[in-house]
């Protein structure tokens, strides 16, 4: 059901405000004494509301990210990764974690707060939601499913190691005030986990992950 320009405007609002009011509370009490009584108080929303649009307090942070994710591997997945790769230069595995990191770095505030605290309700979704986009698209590529039984280590561990190791990123980079850049967080990130990855996909470079195009691809 499409909703009107009025609706949406009201949905607008109310994720605003519901956004402004975490914000505020979380600088006053930390992430994890914030209840979602409060949230709703401090916005001047009924819980009701807040339940139409969000499961908890973590869907209610996450949401940026998550949305980001989706439109990034729902891009990825339309086309094969050989087209991607040809035309990005061979920089599709960059900008998958450069996407990642500016989504972190547009909710800087937030992050910059519950990477303190290190809660593990918030990792353990932000793990989830990596994970998921990081199956969705090893799925999609006819490579992986042909030889899968001969990856080195299990999908599912690599898929934890991968949300892992950029969680433990994102807290470092909040540490340090968001500095490098997005663009170079993700070049240093690359560096560290992609040989590896390609290690435990048995192949020595890229060009093994990938699947030659034929013209209907193209």
């Amino acid at each position: 059901m499409k909703h009107s320009t009025g609706e949406d405007r009201r949905i607008i609002r109310t994720k605003s405000a519901l956004n402004r009011a975490f914000l505020e509370l979380v600088k006053e009490k930390g992430y994890e004494s914030v209840t979602i009584e409060e949230i709703t108080s401090r916005a001047n929303i009924g819980r009701t509301t807040f339940y139409l649009h969000y499961q908890d307090k973590e869907d209610l942070l996450l949401e940026g990210l998550e949305e980001q994710l989706t439109t990034l591997v729902n891009e990825i997945i339309q086309r094969p990764l050989a087209l991607w790769f040809q035309e990005n230069n061979g920089k599709l595995i960059k900008w998958i974690f450069q996407t990642l990191f500016e989504a972190v770095k547009e909710n800087s505030d937030i992050f910059r707060l519950i990477t303190r605290e290190q809660s593990n309700k918030v990792y353990d979704r932000f793990r989830k939601i990596i994970t998921n986009a990081t199956l969705k698209i090893l799925n999609e590529n006819p490579w992986i499913q042909k030889k899968r039984n001969n990856v080195a280590v299990p999908i599912s561990y690599l898929t934890d190691y991968f949300s892992g190791a950029m969680w433990s990123s994102i807290v470092w980079w909040a540490a340090n005030d968001f500095t490098p850049s997005a663009d170079e967080m993700a070049d240093s990130f690359r560096l560290l986990f992609f040989p590896g990855m390609l290690r435990a996909l048995n192949v020595k470079d890229v060009s093994g992950l990938l699947e030659p195009l034929d013209s209907a691809a193209l």
